[in-house]
């Protein structure tokens, strides 16, 4: 579980968008301290979970696991393979003829063989996020701390939209990661626009 450190700038941040004064410490046992500490992990998830971030991303390769105990094997998808424990999100199988699930902490497939995953992961330390990142991981936390701290509903909805721009900016200023060719050896593709025009 990811918690934030005692001098969060992110928690620091969410408070002041919402023109409150932040608490002394995040290990302080305030209202405010424990309130943030509750909210923290959800507001950063929601915002890794939203895109393909080049700061989170991870390529592994994952060997066959054993099931745990009590744990029936799949007929259709017979073998099982262990989720990264800091998974967010899974973006990728890279083996395109594969047939996978996610069954909890489990992932199932049809095949032994190691299974090359694409995923966002969960970052633990947020001197390691972007600083536009952290602006749009503040505003999330914000929001979700809105309803008991801020009375107004338009300034709960400009907190809403804000987040959403600040989100926008941060994907935005990390979209220049990787090449404009495909490298997933597929071949070039037609935009929908095109392909509804021709």
């Amino acid at each position: 579980m990811v918690s934030p450190t005692a001098t969060s700038t992110i928690v620091t941040q969410a408070f002041r968008f919402m023109e409150l004064t932040p608490p002394s410490s995040l290990a302080d046992n305030s209202e405010k301290a424990n309130a943030a500490n509750e909210q923290y992990e959800i507001a950063l998830r929601s915002c890794l979970e939203q895109e393909d971030f080049s700061f989170a991303r991870r390529l592994v390769s994952l060997p066959p696991a054993v099931l745990p105990e009590n744990t029936a094997v799949d007929a259709d998808l017979p073998f099982s393979f262990s989720l990264p424990a800091d998974l967010v999100k899974l973006r990728s199988v890279k083996q395109k003829d594969r047939k996978w699930r996610i069954d909890g902490k489990l992932l199932r497939s049809n095949t032994r063989e190691n299974l090359n995953l694409l995923y966002t992961r969960l970052i633990e330390d947020e001197i390691n996020l972007p600083a536009m990142f952290q602006t749009a991981v503040s505003y999330q936390l914000a929001v979700l701390l809105a309803p008991k701290y801020v009375a107004s509903r338009t300034k709960r909805a400009d907190l809403v939209s804000d987040g959403a721009n600040a989100l926008r900016m941060a994907i935005q200023n990390d979209a220049v990661s990787a090449s404009h060719a495909r490298w997933d050896g597929q071949g070039d593709q037609d935009d929908w626009v095109y392909g509804a025009t021709r």
